[in-house]
């Protein structure tokens, strides 16, 4: 497998998310975005630990997938999914305003947890499928959001932030003064948990001469 080294940090980003894209540049990648087209639909009988799994593993083979002949992209393939946990309901992307304003109302004031996986894929430039290594894992945040106005909600929304964000809400942005506290990963929660990231790819012997 090739070493992802300090002079040349690249991998395949698996994901359109502006916000992972960022939180992988100021780590001193440069990642080339490729996204998937992997449906998001949890199954009957499927925990939300398990599902975000799955789907950041079919992200990441879908790409890995896609891209099996280009010898000339980085091997390493990036891909995660995000959701939010209330009350045993997985929350995710809002459908419309109405939808976000619902998610809000029902969180005001009260915890909910945020599951973000991850997933690293060696998509073996050139080789068959059976070649690709993945290694993926869950991680976990408790939020506490504070309470909420009928005025604070319809104003969020309005301002267009929460519409493409699991829960309806970003805490690295506007978001972030609807939150009392977190317990657990603050990157989990923006939707890449970068410690944990790092740390993969490393045991994995992806990384050389990084500088951490």
């Amino acid at each position: 497998m090739d070493m992802i080294t300090a002079t040349s940090p690249q991998v395949v980003l698996a994901s359109g998310s502006p916000r992972r894209l960022e939180l992988m540049e100021r780590l001193g990648f440069e990642p080339l975005v490729y996204k998937s087209d992997i449906e998001e639909v949890r199954g009957a009988d499927e925990s939300p630990e398990a599902y975000t799994l799955r789907l950041a593993r079919e992200k990441g083979a879908a790409v890995a997938e896609a891209l099996a002949d280009r010898r000339d992209l980085p091997g390493w393939v990036l891909s995660a999914d995000t959701i939010v946990v209330f009350e045993g309901d997985v929350l995710e992307k809002p459908v419309d305003a109405a939808d976000a304003e619902a998610m809000l109302r029902r969180m005001a004031g009260k915890r909910h947890e945020v599951v973000t996986a991850y997933c690293w894929t060696w998509r073996a430039p050139g080789q068959p499928a059976s070649a690709r290594v993945q290694e993926a894992r869950a991680v976990r945040a408790d939020v506490w959001m504070r309470e909420l106005s009928e005025e604070h909600i319809v104003r969020y929304v309005a301002s267009g932030e929460p519409m493409d964000k699991a829960g309806s809400y970003g805490i690295q942005d506007l978001g972030g003064a609807l939150v009392r506290r977190i317990e657990g990963s603050y990157f989990c929660v923006v939707g890449l948990p970068v410690c944990e990231v790092v740390e993969t790819l490393e045991a994995l012997g992806g990384l050389k001469g990084f500088p951490l």
